[in-house]
């Protein structure tokens, strides 16, 4: 097995600029990068196709070995090639430009966004760039008049989607009770299961803090400090919630436990699209490398299964901890559309918002 020497501490120093951008442009790359190599849940199978180390944006294969080849030939076909985003990468986009346009987290105006998009979709999985269960779910309650606001909208799904659209509002919001707030309001229409959400907010008050440049060391006292306020508690859940992200510090000790190479983190935790098995992935990645986007970003995108969400919300992490220049400049480069993303990320780092939640949602 490989030996490496742990690092506990990114760098610090980094201007809100480079950290908002690093994040955002993180996310996307990590995204992008899965999307090509989605859904191997046979690591021989994705290097037979792909190689044993993949490194660079791909197209999906339209002749894949593995059990998921017919979405990866459905990609194909439908024109998706190396560094596009998939189809919650778009959404996030929406949410992205909606929130540039509005200055805050509009919800009527992200749903108006969303159901514009919905018409382009026929709510069956081939439609669209792969339209997976949670979008399937909102699309068919639209179409039969559940508003936005009825609790009856909200899925039984368990997946991820929530923590990956919470980065627009962590890069957005400088006040930890008003992301709280509108993190969770942002997700109650996808989810109904309050364990699911809570752990996706504090993945979104993590990120905050990681922006605001709060080191890996701090971060569980930090996470603690904010179960403190009576506003913010009820919407992380129980300490045990808060642990999950600072226990990936085992990655700084590989005396007692060894994960080589790091990319069968996936395995350690579930290779599948939950968000409790994807979370602890990333978290682990983070602290094994705090200073290396590359390694850290694509650990999680060559561990197989939902490797595109645990890719990208690795990626967001990574941005936010090294900064848009870390990232390697073909993942900017070679993403498509990179010039609108990061405009929109440049003024989201230019905007912050800092009000407090009570204000959050006041024009």
């Amino acid at each position: 097995m490989s030996q490496y020497k742990p690092v506990r501490h990114f760098p610090a120093g980094l201007s809100r600029e480079q950290r908002v951008m690093g994040a955002v442009m993180g996310y996307l790359a990590g995204d992008a990068m899965g999307l090509g190599i989605h859904w191997y849940y046979d690591l021989d199978e994705l290097h037979k196709d792909y190689g044993p180390w993949v490194d660079q944006y791909q197209s999906p294969t339209p002749n894949g070995s593995h059990s998921f080849a017919q979405v990866s030939r459905y990609r194909y076909e439908q024109g998706v090639r190396a560094g596009d985003v998939s189809q919650t990468g778009q959404i996030f986009t929406l949410l992205l430009e909606s929130v540039v346009a509005r200055g805050r987290y509009d919800e009527v105006d992200f749903h108006r966004r969303l159901d514009e998009f919905f018409k382009t979709l026929n709510g069956e999985t081939y439609s669209g760039r792969y339209t997976e269960s949670i979008i399937k779910s909102l699309w068919a309650s639209r179409q039969k008049g559940v508003t936005w606001g009825d609790p009856a909208i909200a899925t039984a799904s368990d997946t991820s989607d929530g923590a990956q659209l919470a980065v627009v509002l962590a890069v957005l919001y400088e006040d930890e009770e008003t992301l709280a707030i509108e993190a969770d309001r942002l997700m109650k229409p996808l989810f109904k299961d309050d364990f699911i959400r809570q752990n996706q907010v504090i993945y979104a008050m993590t990120l905050q803090a990681l922006i605001k440049g709060i080191q890996l060391t701090e971060m569980r006292d930090h996470l603690i400090g904010l179960l403190q306020n009576p506003v913010i508690k009820p919407l992380l859940g129980g300490y045990d919630n808060t642990f999950t992200v600072s226990n990936g510090s085992i990655a700084w000790h590989p005396d007692k436990v060894k994960v080589e190479p790091p990319l069968y983190i996936s395995h350690v935790y579930g290779t599948d699209c939950q968000v409790t098995h994807l979370l602890p992935a990333a978290y682990y990645l983070i602290h094994r490398y705090p200073t290396d986007f590359e390694m850290g970003m694509l650990s999680a995108a060559n561990g197989g299964g939902n490797n595109m969400a645990r890719a990208a919300l690795t990626g967001a992490l990574l941005g936010a901890m090294t900064g848009l220049s870390a990232i390697p400049p073909r993942f900017t480069q070679d993403l498509a559309h990179s010039d609108l993303y990061l405009r929109l990320s440049r003024h989201l780092a230019d905007h912050p918002v800092p009000v407090s939640g009570s204000r959050a949602n006041k024009p």
